[in-house]
């Protein structure tokens, strides 16, 4: 599902407008625009205009300039794309029926329809539309009620309001202090501090659960009922789980969990904080730093978790197309962690809700990483065809695996190594060395650093033509001034070519 599902037809076409202005600079001609959107000239006209008034309606945060050929986006630096992205979702009906939804726990259709100013006949009409979206999510809205697991719709609202603003839409200043510091308690169990992107979600996450206990909308998951999305090792999902109950880690959240829910007098169904917790393993709220992690991979080793397989197999395949290769400790703990969330994301839930207009696996298929992202996808169909159940949700699994390879194709590319001579005064050498040791690094398959005693380089970097110099490295140029221009493209290709003779 994307943000633009939630968009009225004109507003979709206005945000693309403004998408392909922020990906060529700000600036496109008509003739651009008009093929870019497949429309005709009065169609833009009336996006050109609607655009313009919303830009007053924001008090100038952004603007749109028409010339006689071209159009102009601009925007100031505290105002974003996304905040217009988001302002128009909070405004759309079917946003508006989701909202609904949640803060109410039921529809009643007459009074929505006043409220948001639309007829029986479209109401009906957006909820057939939601329903196809929310398909993917293994929900629907049936006579006002939204239907599904307890986990999906949570996990559902989470995605919703983490993609739009969700200091508006949960109201920041006046949400409960109870669930800030319930949040605070779940991180000192966690021993390491969490990400902000973290901290909101479990801040969404409580809230929509002190909501849905207040509403009595919280369904009671049995022992039977399976947690997982899929269902490839039923066995080996519930032996995690019996598993997971008996962790310190599992013992420490129960307790905050119940504390906060008492509070409010709410009975704790049983599995509350395995659902809690799963939904922490999927979001990776845990940091990848935690001593909790420990615990968690014991419980995987002991219960022989589906994930460690995925894990295992997509080393295995990496291995096999670079036999040589070798990550050191901490690329491979990044790497372990990374994975570990995709197979956790993608055994738990079912759905996604782009927030930036990301690079997805049919668009993998043209870059660099083609050819070995297609075979590790055909090589896990193969192995698992139990995990590839639909379309849409596979290909999240393979983007991320996708993301994976790249990450892996990084760390084990040989790098350029350069030195670096600057002879000038003292802050001059410092501040121009420094310069250029972050411009080389910026290519990612070279590192740099001062040039040291005793230590020889693939490439020597001097603003001298010294032949002691030339000695300490395979190759050696000489800069024409601190930071000229041809300098810096000559240097491009020369490291390039380095590397390219070095692979």
């Amino acid at each position: 599902m994307r943000k633009f599902d939630l968009l009225e037809k004109l507003e979709v076409y206005q945000i693309d407008l403004l998408i392909h202005l922020s990906n060529v600079g700000g600036t496109a001609t008509k003739k651009d625009l008009l093929h870019h959107l497949d429309i005709g000239n009065y169609f833009l006209s009336k996006l050109i205009e609607g655009l313009i008034t919303s830009a007053k309606h924001s008090n100038n945060r952004f603007a749109i300039e028409v010339n006689k050929h071209t159009i102009t986006f601009h925007t100031k630096p505290d105002y974003s794309l996304h905040t217009l992205y988001n302002e128009l979702i909070c405004h759309a009906p079917k946003y508006k029926i989701l909202e609904e939804l949640l803060l109410c726990g039921t529809i009643d259709v007459t009074r929505l329809c006043e409220k948001i100013g639309i007829s029986h006949s479209t109401y009906f009409r957006k909820i057939n539309e939601l329903n196809a979206l929310l398909n993917e999510f293994d929900l629907s809205i049936q006579n006002g009620h939204l239907l599904g697991s307890e986990l999906q719709v949570r996990f559902f609202y989470v995605s919703l309001y983490l993609v739009t603003d969700p200091k508006h839409q949960l109201k920041s200043p006046h949400i409960d202090p109870r669930i800030y510091e319930t949040v605070n308690r779940i991180q000192q169990s966690l021993g390491s501090s969490i990400s902000i992107f973290a901290r909101k979600k479990l801040i969404i996450y409580l809230s929509l659960l002190k909501r849905r206990n207040a509403q009595k909308n919280v369904q009671d998951y049995s022992d039977q009922e399976p947690f997982f999305n899929n269902q490839s090792d039923i066995s080996g999902q519930k032996k995690f789980i019996n598993a997971l109950k008996n962790t310190r880690l599992f013992k420490k959240v129960n307790k905050i969990l119940g504390a906060f829910l008492v509070y409010y007098s709410f009975k704790m169904p049983p599995n509350e904080t395995i659902l809690l917790l799963l939904f922490m393993f999927g979001e990776e709220i845990i940091p990848s730093h935690s001593h909790c992690l420990k615990e968690i991979d014991l419980v995987e080793r002991y219960s022989k978790f589906f994930i460690r397989r995925l894990n295992t197999e997509f080393l295995n395949f990496m291995n096999n197309c670079y036999p040589a290769s070798y990550l050191n400790e901490a690329q491979r703990a990044t790497l372990h962690y990374y994975l570990n969330s995709i197979g956790y994301r993608h055994l738990i839930f079912k759905g996604t809700i782009d927030y930036y207009w990301e690079l997805h696996y049919p668009e993998w298929k043209k870059s660099e990483h083609a050819e070995i992202v297609n075979a590790f996808a055909n090589y896990l169909k193969g192995c698992f065809p139990g995990i590839f159940v639909d379309d849409t949700h596979d290909i999240m699994l393979i983007t991320k695996y996708a993301h994976a390879i790249s990450f892996y194709e990084e760390c084990i590319k040989t790098k350029v190594s350069v030195g670096i001579f600057i002879e000038s005064d003292l802050l001059r050498k410092k501040k121009f060395t420094d310069w250029w040791i972050k411009y080389i690094e910026s290519s990612t398959f070279a590192q740099a650093e001062p040039l040291a005693d005793n230590q020889l380089y693939d490439l020597i970097i001097s603003n001298v033509d010294c032949a002691h110099l030339k000695k300490r490295g395979k190759h050696f140029f000489v800069m024409t001034n601190y930071k000229e221009k041809k300098d810096i493209s000559d240097l491009d290709q020369l490291l390039y070519d380095i590397y390219s003779s070095n692979r």
